[in-house]
């Protein structure tokens, strides 16, 4: 069902683990799409290769590696220029940092605050420019495992404190972008199992209450509904299969 025909998607961080899947069904609903990455590689341009067959148009795909530019520069960048046309937003990346308090440096805190909350901050601000004078948006933005109320984190604080701010500007960009016709909802996902952490998958499964990781089709295609429907605004979905403190004392 082309239920997103003729509006632009942008996907920061789609060209691999949940952002590619979230990809996958976006270019299936008629979108056009452009997908972001860090540099190119076969398994990028074999995913888009499956989005062009599915959209019956070819994807976009930027590369751009966030970590290796300022953000005065980001803010010139082809990803930020992408945004400002976004219809749809879909944040996917922010990397993964676990460090108890007294190990964390200088270096640790800036990267936290910048990537995963003031990056998801300044694309969001980016897009919700484009989106107001078009009357229609919608943004997923991607919390953190545990976060719809508060939580202790004894090996990660600092990236759950990040995460945490996501939390609150999804609900913040739900309240004051309403009535422009833009939606604004956050999926809370516990440990996915991707090509990322393919490794210690095993590990993580053993911290989840049934013994396995999230899949990725679950948290997309949960992504794909918020996405969809105009009456859900504000959301924080947990997709973590009941995980708890009580279920991973030591994370």
């Amino acid at each position: 069902m082309k239920v997103f025909s003729g509006k632009t998607a942008l996907v920061i961080g789609g060209s691999g683990g949940i952002g590619a899947g979230l990809s996958v069904l976006l270019a299936s609903s008629g979108v056009n799409l452009t997908v972001t990455g860090r540099q190119e590689s076969k398994k990028l341009d074999d995913l888009l290769s499956r989005h062009s067959e599915s959209a019956g148009q070819p994807v976009e795909k930027i590369f751009y590696d966030f970590t290796a530019h300022s953000f005065a520069e980001i803010e010139k960048s082809p990803v930020a220029q992408a945004a400002k046309s976004a219809d749809i937003l879909c944040i996917c990346w922010g990397p993964f940092l676990q460090k108890k308090l007294e190990l964390m440096t200088a270096a640790d805190w800036e990267n936290v605050s910048l990537y995963d909350y003031a990056l998801p901050g300044f694309f969001l601000s980016v897009a919700l420019a484009g989106m107001i004078e078009r009357k229609f948006g919608r943004i997923l933005l991607f919390g953190g495992t545990g976060l719809c109320k508060r939580q202790e984190f004894l090996t990660n604080a600092a990236y759950a404190g990040a995460k945490a701010g996501i939390s609150l500007l999804v609900k913040s960009t739900a309240a004051a972008y309403a009535k422009f016709g833009i939606t604004c909802n956050g999926i809370l996902p516990g440990f996915t199992k991707t090509e990322y952490n393919s490794d210690i998958d095993s590990i993580f499964a053993k911290k989840m209450p049934l013994g396995k990781t999230i899949s990725v089709e679950s948290v997309a295609d949960a992504g794909f509904f918020l996405l969809s429907h105009e009456d859900i605004n504000g959301s924080l979905l947990e997709i973590d299969g009941g995980w708890s403190p009580m279920s991973a004392l030591n994370y």
